[in-house]
């Protein structure tokens, strides 16, 4: 028979003093710092606080992103601009105009100083093709549009005979009209297309000083005086109203003025956009979104690039780039979001500049 060791020596333990005790006491003895330890439920929420945060991370970055990308789309598709020669022929290239094809491609027109001649270049996708619209020294202040139809029309200035004039493509050749031919008429030309479709021309009156506009009407081409005030018209831009009625930005020589004239229906009405200082050169007018007239224009006494909107009631100027030297062949839109664009020559450095006004707060 076997004897059983164990029941007396658990006999023993039960007699030991409970000061004795052989079992684990508290965790966090009396006074001792508050555990630091995480219990596991609290460990899986800091870990969902943290998965949230990153999330929330990503979702900024994303839009920051698609905020990148439409900017750049703004800018040309890209922050990178492609240079290309589009004509390297001897002496081309003065009194550029820009315009794009109904199909999205690019086309210029623009004076050969070698050949005397107005030329016209288009990109079809992976050349340019090069036209000689007119000969006989005629090229010079050209002003590109498309016609309803699609096709390219250039309104420019004829040296030789001292002539406004207007040449269009038919989709075979180029038909040339002699616009204005009283006197030397027909520099710093801006071509632009009625609502109903008929071509109409701003330009300078050499021979008189004067502001003049053409328009045709189907059949005949009609010319007004605008403003004859002193020396008024160099550095012409026109644009139409939301209403349909022609505008016109100018420089007023005698006064050294930036003046502003738009067609009421008669007559037509004229203002002094601003006066301080030598103002008004190389302007370019378009309309905002909501239907007021902006013009970008160089002070010639600050040698500064200047903006101008008019608000219903008053014109608010302001100076965009006043480092010395900018504010050169400006040329103002507006993009998709409704904010002021301008590119303009920085004379100064020699380089193209772009602004663009960002909204209030934006970085």
């Amino acid at each position: 028979m076997k004897t059983n060791t164990t029941l007396p020596l658990i006999a023993a333990v039960l007699l030991i003093p409970s000061t004795y005790c052989l079992g684990q006491g508290a965790l966090t003895p009396s006074g001792a710092p508050a555990s630091t330890q995480k219990t596991l439920q609290q460990i899986w929420d800091k870990i969902g606080t943290l998965e949230a945060t990153v999330t929330s991370q990503q979702a900024l970055i994303q839009q920051q992103n698609t905020m990148i990308d439409s900017m750049a789309a703004i800018l040309g598709g890209s922050f990178l601009w492609t240079l290309t020669t589009v004509d390297s022929t001897r002496g081309v290239g003065e009194y550029t105009s820009l315009a794009f094809t109904p199909g999205g491609q690019p086309a210029i027109s623009y004076y050969d100083l070698y050949n005397s001649a107005l030329k016209y270049a288009v990109f079809s996708g992976s050349t340019w093709t090069l036209t000689t619209v007119d000969t006989g020294d005629a090229g010079y202040h050209t002003s590109l549009a498309f016609t309803p139809g699609g096709q390219p029309a250039i309104s420019y200035y004829d040296e030789t005979n001292g002539d406004l004039k207007y040449a269009v493509f038919n989709g075979s050749t180029w038909t040339l009209t002699t616009v204005d031919s009283m006197g030397s008429v027909g520099q710093y030309t801006s071509l632009a297309f009625t609502p109903g479709g008929q071509p109409a021309i701003s330009y300078w009156d050499g021979a008189n000083g004067d502001l003049k506009y053409a328009f045709f009407n189907g059949s005949t081409w009609t010319l007004t005086t605008v403003d004859s005030t002193g020396i008024v018209g160099k550095f012409t831009s026109l644009a139409f109203t939301p209403g349909g009625q022609p505008a016109i930005s100018y420089y007023d020589n005698t006064n050294s003025d930036l003046k502003y004239a738009v067609f009421s229906g008669s007559p037509w009405t004229l203002t002094t956009v601003d006066s301080t200082g030598d103002v008004g050169y190389h302007t370019s007018l378009a309309f905002t979104p909501g239907g007021q007239p902006a013009i970008s224009y160089q002070d010639a006494t600050n040698h500064a690039l200047k903006y101008t909107v008019f608000n219903g009631s008053t014109w608010t100027c302001t100076t965009v780039d006043s480092t010395v030297g900018v504010g050169f062949y400006t040329s103002l839109a507006f993009t998709p979001g409704g904010q002021p664009a301008i590119s303009y020559w920085d004379g100064a450095n020699g380089g193209l500049k772009f602004a663009i006004r960002k909204p209030f707060g934006s970085p």
